[in-house]
């Protein structure tokens, strides 16, 4: 065990991706626009991973016919675990702007950090994190525009021996203009403690707006030996349309957004498993 963890002291994971993409004809003064950005930070983790892992995903679609689009989308993920206490952070972004009409443009992206520990029995198990989540969303002429930013920002503390959700913290968003849909929302598990969480929104007219900003802590024991892993995920989603897409163009739009969720939670799993087997 002890050599192990001198091992992994020594361990800095960092894994970036970025995409974008760029359509253009003449712009014009009619524009959208469609901004999210995350981010989260794990400090003051008190024990020493036994296996760590980091993903980061970005894809970018741009489809126009008369108009311009330029989408971008960034994602970084890294795990330290010394010579101070481990830490593990990511960040996500992803941006979408159209002028003009006849255009499609979409920005997704995922970042994912995952830590697999041995917590001895009776030895507490506790960590700090600060995660903050950005939407934006604008249009000129409604209702021919339409502009939509999404995150969701979670982690997951998991007893891997029978994949048991021991503690969870979960922030969503989603911001759309034109929309009924607007929101921005956290929830938790009771191990989890927040200190003085902040959201603000703007819903409403052509420009909207929805910020969180969250600072918290999680500390559990166990009264076995536990094999546990720390998996925290993050989802940001921008999209312009103007017009209203035709079957074929929405059909693709959400078959992009369904397949990038999909691979996200595939990845998760496989690193958890992966992590888990290497340290048998």
């Amino acid at each position: 065990m002890k050599q192990r963890l001198r091992f992994v002291r020594r361990v800095v994971f960092v894994t970036p991706f970025i995409a974008s993409s760029a359509l253009g004809i003449a712009p014009s003064q009619a524009a959208t626009f469609a901004y999210s950005e995350g981010n989260f930070n794990f400090t003051n983790i008190n024990q020493t991973p036994l296996g760590i892992g980091t993903e980061a995903n970005a894809n970018t679609l741009a489809i126009g016919k008369g108009g311009m689009v330029n989408t971008l989308a960034e994602a970084t993920a890294t795990f330290v675990t010394g010579p101070t206490p481990p830490e593990a952070s990511n960040f996500s972004l992803s941006k979408a702007l159209g002028e003009n009409k006849g255009y499609l443009g979409q920005a997704e992206s995922e970042a994912t950090v995952i830590g697999n520990f041995v917590v001895d029995v009776n030895t507490p198990f506790s960590f700090d994190f600060t995660t903050n989540l950005t939407l934006e969303t604008s249009i000129d002429n409604p209702p021919a525009e339409n502009a939509r930013a999404a995150g969701d920002i979670s982690f997951a503390l998991i007893d891997t021996t029978n994949n048991t959700v021991l503690d969870f913290f979960d922030l969503t968003g989603n911001v759309e203009t034109l929309g009924d849909n607007d929101f921005i929302a956290f929830q938790k598990s009771d191990n989890v403690t927040l200190s003085n969480p902040v959201t603000t929104s703007n819903f409403g007219g052509n420009k909207e707006s929805a910020t969180a900003s969250i600072q918290g802590s999680l500390q559990r024991s166990f009264a076995n030996e536990t094999n546990v892993a720390l998996v925290e995920v993050k989802r940001n989603r921008t999209r312009v349309i103007a017009p209203e897409p035709s079957t074929s163009l929405a059909l693709l739009s959400f078959c992009s957004i369904v397949g990038l969720v999909g691979k996200a939670k595939r990845k998760a799993i496989t690193l958890v498993r992966s992590l888990k087997e290497s340290n048998c």
